[in-house]
Order: C-alpha cells, then sequence, then structure tokens
C-alpha cells in the first residue's frame, strides 16, 4: 500500500478516536442520560417512577415479649424477635397533575401490601405473641403528658373499652397485630370510656371499623391499599436534571412547621424514589421521608459490585442531635434531646413513638435496658448501593424501628412498677433488589460504553501505528530515489593530456544507490 493512502487512513482512525470516541461520545452519552432521567409526560422514565411494575420488599420483626409477668412487677424485659413477615409492597402515584410553569408534578401515594409466605420463613401470621398494646400505651403517654390530673379517668375508661385487661401486653397472633386488629368498643355509654372514645374517633382514619361504634387498631391495616392524603409536589428535571424529583412542597406547604428551627422543616432532597443521575464520591443521597418528617443523608463510603454492576456503597444514620448542633432542632423539646441515632416521632405521627436503627444499632446505651437485641451492621443499618452514572439503586435497604419510652405509672394500675426503659416494638425494612430485567438494560447501556472505549484505543493504537508506518515508509522511498554525486572538479589541459596516456580512464563516479549516471561528465 502506497505511503500516502496508508497515511489517510491512520490519521483517519486516530482522529475518529480521538474525536468522536474521546470527546464527541462522553458529553453526547451525558446528555442523552439527563434527558431520559427527567419525568417527563409520556416517557419511560414517568411510567416506571410513578407506577413501578415490581414490588418492594418489605419485612416486618415483632419483639415477642417472653416475660409480660416479670416486666409488670418491675422486672427487666426479655425480648424475642419474630419474623421477617415478609410483604410484596407495590407503591403507586396516583392523582398526578402536572406544573409546566415551574417544571413540577403533584400527587398522592398509595402503598399495598401482599404477605409472601413463601418468603417469611416459614411463618404464617398464626403465630401468637405477647405484644405491648400500643393504643393503651399512647393513651397513658399522651395523658401524663397533657393531662396528668386525667389519669384516673384513663384507668376507668381503658377497663371500659378493652374490658378490663389484667396487663398492657395483649396476647395476639402476628395477624392481628399487624393487619386484622384488636378489637375497640366504643359503644359504652359509661363517661370515662366514651370520653377515651370520643378522641379515637377523631382520628378514625387510623382504625378500621366493623359496624357502629366497633373499631379494629392494628399496625398497618388502616393504610393497605389506601390512598394517604398528603399530596407531595416534585420537580420534573426537565429544566434542569439536577432537580430531577426534589420535593418542594408537601401537605401543600413549602416546607414543614413542627420542628423548632427552619433547616431543619426544609425539604431537602428527592422523595426517596429517583436521583439525579451522574453521581461523584462527594455526592450524598439525599431524601425526605414523610413517615418520619425529615430528611436524611446517605453519605458515600466505598466501590461495591452488584450483580455484576460497578457501584457506589452509602450508609445513613438518624444522627446525634444530644450533640450536633445542627441537629438541636429535632429534640422533642430544647431541653431534652435524645440520643445519638434516636429520632422523635411523636410529632410527626401524633403517638409517643421513638425511632430508632433496628435492635438499637449505635445506641448502645439502651442496650443493656432489655434483653435479646443482638444489633450488626449487615442486618440492621440503613445502606444502599447506586450505579453512579445512571443513579439507578441497584440494591436498597431502608431499616427503622418503632419504641416507646415507658416507666412506672403510679396512678395507672397497670404500670405502677414499671421498669424504666426504651422498649422496643417493631422494626420494618423496606428495600429492593433490582430484578434481572432491569440489570439487563443497564448492562446493556455499560456493554456499549465499554464497546466504545474499546473502539476508541483500537482506533487510536492502530490509527497511531498506521501512521507512524506510513512516514516510515515515505522516508525509505524518498532515500532509495536520492542521487549521492560527488562532486567533479575541472581538469587542466596537461591532466588531459596526462589523462589520454592512461588507459582505461579513470572515472571519479561514486555508485552509492547504484546510480545510474553516464560516463562522459566532464562534456563541460
Amino acid at each position: 500500500m502506497k505511503p500516502k493512502k496508508l497515511g489517510i487512513i491512520g490519521g483517519s482512525m486516530f482522529s475518529f478516536g480521538v474525536l468522536f470516541c474521546a470527546v464527541v461520545f462522553p458529553p453526547i452519552l451525558r446528555s442523552q442520560i439527563k434527558k431520559q432521567v427527567s419525568l417527563r409526560h409520556g416517557s419511560e422514565m414517568r411510567e416506571l417512577w410513578s407506577n413501578f411494575p415490581l414490588p418492594l420488599d418489605f419485612k416486618i420483626y415483632l419483639f415477642n415479649v417472653t416475660n409480660p409477668v416479670e416486666i409488670t412487677a418491675g422486672e427487666k424485659p426479655i425480648l424475642q424477635e419474630v419474623g421477617p413477615y415478609f410483604y410484596d409492597e407495590y407503591k403507586q402515584k396516583v392523582n398526578l397533575v402536572d406544573r409546566d410553569e415551574d417544571d413540577s408534578v403533584e400527587y398522592n401515594v398509595k402503598a399495598t401490601w401482599y404477605f409472601n409466605p413463601s418468603r417469611s420463613n416459614g411463618l404464617t401470621g398464626d403465630e401468637v405473641l405477647y405484644f405491648p398494646h400500643i393504643l393503651i400505651l399512647s393513651i397513658v403517654k399522651i395523658t401524663l403528658a397533657e393531662q396528668p390530673a386525667a389519669m384516673g379517668i384513663i384507668n376507668k375508661g381503658v377497663d371500659s373499652i378493652f374490658k378490663k385487661p389484667s396487663s398492657v401486653f395483649v396476647k395476639a397472633t402476628a395477624k392481628e397485630i399487624l393487619f386484622e386488629g384488636l378489637p375497640i368498643d366504643c359503644t359504652v355509654k359509661d363517661f370515662a370510656g366514651s370520653a377515651i372514645c370520643n378522641n379515637l374517633k377523631s382520628r378514625s382514619s387510623d382504625f378500621t371499623t366493623d359496624g357502629q361504634g366497633h373499631y379494629f387498631f392494628s399496625l398497618f391495616g388502616p393504610k393497605n391499599g389506601t390512598v394517604v392524603p398528603e399530596r407531595i409536589r416534585v420537580l420534573r428535571g426537565i429544566k434542569n436534571y439536577k432537580d430531577v424529583g426534589r420535593v418542594i412542597e408537601f401537605d401543600g406547604k413549602p416546607a414543614l412547621t413542627i420542628w423548632s428551627d427552619d433547616h431543619c422543616n426544609a425539604f431537602n432532597g428527592t422523595d426517596s424514589t429517583i436521583f439525579p443521575p451522574l453521581l461523584t464520591d462527594d455526592d450524598d443521597i439525599v431524601s425526605f421521608s414523610p413517615d418520619i418528617c425529615r430528611s436524611l443523608s446517605a453519605h458515600y463510603t466505598h466501590k461495591t459490585k452488584v450483580k455484576g454492576i460497578h457501584t457506589n456503597h452509602y450508609t445513613a444514620d438518624f444522627g446525634d442531635q444530644s450533640t450536633n448542633p445542627m441537629e438541636k432542632c429535632f429534640c422533642p423539646t430544647p431541653d431534652t434531646c435524645l440520643k445519638k441515632n434516636l429520632h422523635d416521632l411523636s410529632k410527626c405521627l401524633g403517638a409517643p413513638m421513638v425511632g430508632s436503627l433496628p435492635h438499637f444499632l449505635g445506641s448502645d446505651d439502651y442496650l443493656k435496658l432489655v434483653d435479646g437485641l443482638h444489633p450488626n451492621e449487615e442486618e440492621h443499618d440503613i445502606s444502599m448501593d447506586f450505579e453512579p452514572m445512571t443513579a439507578t439503586p441497584l440494591s436498597a435497604h431502608k431499616r427503622l424501628q418503632f419504641n416507646m419510652f415507658l416507666h412506672s405509672v403510679e396512678k395507672f394500675k397497670l404500670m405502677k412498677k414499671f421498669p424504666e426503659c426504651l422498649f422496643p416494638l417493631f422494626w420494618v425494612e423496606e428495600g429492593i433488589l433490582l430484578g434481572d430485567e432491569f440489570v439487563k438494560k443497564l448492562k446493556t447501556v455499560f456493554f456499549a460504553i465499554k464497546a466504545v472505549g474499546f473502539l476508541k484505543w483500537l482506533t487510536i493504537v492502530v490509527g497511531a501505528g498506521l501512521s507512524g508506518g506510513a512516514a516510515a515508509l515515505h522516508y525509505k522511498n524518498r532515500e532509495k530515489n536520492k542521487l549521492d554525486i560527488t562532486k567533479v572538479t575541472p581538469q587542466s589541459q596537461s591532466a588531459k593530456e596526462d589523462d589520454q596516456k592512461k588507459w582505461p580512464p579513470q572515472m571519479n563516479i561514486s555508485t552509492i544507490q547504484s546510480a545510474a549516471v553516464p560516463p562522459n561528465l566532464d562534456a563541460n
């Protein structure tokens, strides 16, 4: 092949590798990712975001009380974890309304749980447990905080509507505790019972009904398959991809009002179902959770690999409001801050609950007050693995334990000698391990990226090699055709006469490169 043609081919390959594969393709890819992630009406991403076709993994762990009689007498609680009760959780965004003027979309959330016995480790929900009657305990706690003088009425009212319970621990099946419900009789006519029932009726959405005046209290029953009334408004990310999913309004308000400082009331991050792409190791995963009325930040820790895809690992916790000035506004009161990894939920849920990581992970001060807890990071932390380019969560585990501060209550007969502790009630894990169908789509994208990367180096190396070879051939051919002639000095007439006497004549000519030169060069 001629050097010129070879050089053109090599230069073209080298230019293609540098200009397209290394310079042009990455920005095009980033631009396409930015466009694809937006929640544009009618797009594939919008459909996945609003109605994800696969269920989330929802696990519930209950703490069975093994010594209820002894606890009533003042001894340390001994607990036994029972679970997981595994549910397939389908979450839908309904009643969507787009607002083009500020690039936002507004919606309600609907969650539906279906029991999955095949993944519940042999549990059926028919297991009989001793479990704290959360409603009775909540009534007592709220009365102590707001109207302690009314404890006498509470004693009589609890006897009336709960049929004279002998303990604050109820014997019930897991199904009843979780979804079917524990009975509440509000058909009573006595003053104390009616007073409690009138208060409960104002929160009827927290109970399921069974005829006039009959209610059932459970942990999840009233929420199953129902639409949460509070609407969430987020940005669609069409104008700016970094804003996709960012919460700008909840329940018609631009910020919460329950905490003592603006930065704790602010909506930081997304709605936790979508995140901006092109993550770096310096970026946090930030989301607002209505369930706990605050935003949480998950911090990058290290590189991981999930189902063959390279990911970034992030972890989160509830911080330490007792030492961190920026978290003081989450304290129940200015003078009563909870310790590390605890979060007060009473203002958020309207019930005297305290959130923590499961088994009091990172909250060692409370472990000694109960027996039966065994915290470890792998099973009890909040963690997630994101593919950084697309911000796709390959694996995620959002975990939360619900607890209640309990102590002796002199004026309530069922708790006169109760031990002081932070009593674990149950914990939940909402998670996902991305299905193979979606992993294949991601792998297709990364296969294309790898192919372009391979093509880049192939064309650059081969192109450089061909260009170098063409240059070498060109130089070699130029040297081959070059005449290397020694300078001929004109001779005098006497020299000519002497030369004529010599035979054969001497030729002062260089024969390097076998140059064909005529013998009579002295014709000049």
